[in-house]
């Protein structure tokens, strides 16, 4: 009960709107919300091919790259390229997807520091 008092009077105090971006105010001017957006969420999709030589192993290779990468970026997807043989990497591409700004220089660092040889990166 009140919880039903507590809410009536606020409705009475802020107003209710049909529209969901404006509040009305207690002087009964409406009052525009902005929501805030972020950035990164309003950038643009982009793909790059990033080429791991030393990756050999889709099950502990791969998964650690992968790993490294997203904590470094803002990743939409990762994917390894389609393979000849089920579990060997002989094409050592991974597909990623990210928003805003890929940090290569940061993400090459982490990968050659967990022992890989070499990262190219493709835009595509």
């Amino acid at each position: 009960m009140r919880f039903i008092i507590a809410l009536a009077s606020l409705l009475t105090f802020v107003g209710c709107s049909s529209e969901p971006n404006k509040i009305t105010s207690p002087s009964d001017k409406p009052v525009v919300v902005s929501p805030e957006s972020d950035p990164a969420e309003t950038a643009e999709v982009k793909m790059v091919a990033v080429k791991v030589t030393g990756m050999m192993c889709p099950h502990g290779c791969y998964p650690e790259v992968k790993s490294l990468i997203t904590k470094k970026n803002d990743i939409e997807s990762i994917e390894l390229t389609p393979q000849e043989k089920k579990d060997v990497i002989d094409n050592p591409v991974i597909l990623v997807k990210y928003r805003g700004v890929l940090n290569k220089e940061e993400t090459t660092k982490a990968i050659i520091e967990a022992g890989f040889e070499k990262v190219e990166y493709t835009e595509q």
